[in-house]
This record gives structure tokens, C-alpha cells and sequence, in this order.
């Protein structure tokens, strides 16, 4: 009795031990301005509750003279909420990712590595995506959500 007491102890150990050995690792925060791997937009990312939600604050205009981009729904894209995420036990962020221009949605995951911000949107699994690098961003956004060219 006193073996199979002592051995479930044991065992019971391990598996606390396992769990807090698989335990979640926290995120490293990406709040802040990004600039777009195409240099032609910023998207400021902040918490939204437990979540990151990403805005489009800047974007660059043919001329300055342009009308705003508008969304799939005719709506204009400054100030439009392209990403919402929340923490992966693996350190990133995972939610999804919204191309303005088209209204689709992918799958995406983030995470802050040297030099910026990775952003990798996919479908239905991570290998069938892109990553992207973001830098941060510190220039000037013009009213009217323009970019100095």
C-alpha cells in the first residue's frame, strides 16, 4: 500500500512538473507604430482588453491630392481595424489579419523579433502563409492618415 502511495506520488509529481515544464510563455508586447513591409502604410497596434488590435494610421498617396483608399465595403481604410490577436502559449500572438482592399481574412500570428515586428498571415495552417517584417515607426503621419512621400 505504502508503495503504490509513494509510486502515485511520484508519478503524480511528474505530471505537475510536465505541466509547469509545458507551461505558457508570455508574449513580448508589440504595441506601437509599424510600418508596413511595403513601406506604404502604419498600423498602430495597441491592447484591445486581453488582445492587440492593429489600425491603419498612415498610408501613402500617389498624389497628395488623392481621395482616401477605400475599404471592399466603400468605406475609407484610415482608422479601420485590420488585426486582432491574443497570446499563444508559444510566445506570439494569434488571431487574424483583414486585407482592406478585399475584405478577406486570414490567419495570423506576430511576434517581436530583432529589428521589429514579424507578422505571418496564412490559410488554414502556418506553413501556407507569408511573413512579413514590420519596422517601427517614428516619422510623421500628415492629416488626412498621409505619409510624407
Amino acid at each position: 500500500m505504502f508503495r503504490r502511495m509513494f509510486a502515485a506520488a511520484l508519478l503524480g509529481g511528474g505530471i505537475l512538473a510536465g505541466a509547469a515544464a509545458g507551461a505558457a510563455i508570455p508574449p513580448k508586447p508589440v504595441s506601437g507604430l509599424w510600418l508596413t513591409a511595403d513601406h506604404q502604410a502604419v498600423i498602430a497596434l495597441a491592447p484591445c482588453g486581453a488582445d492587440v488590435c492593429g489600425r491603419i494610421i498612415g498610408m501613402v498617396f500617389d498624389h497628395p491630392s488623392d481621395p482616401e483608399p477605400l475599404d471592399w465595403r466603400g468605406r475609407g481604410q484610415c482608422g479601420e481595424q485590420i488585426i486582432t490577436a491574443s497570446p499563444a502559449p508559444d510566445g506570439t500572438w494569434q488571431g487574424e489579419v483583414l486585407d482592406p482592399r478585399s475584405g478577406t481574412r486570414y490567419h495570423a500570428k506576430l511576434w517581436r523579433e530583432a529589428g521589429g515586428l514579424a507578422l505571418r498571415g496564412y490559410v488554414l495552417v502556418p506553413l501556407l502563409g507569408q511573413t512579413q517584417r514590420w519596422r517601427a515607426f517614428s516619422g510623421q503621419i500628415l492629416p488626412g492618415c498621409h505619409l510624407p512621400g
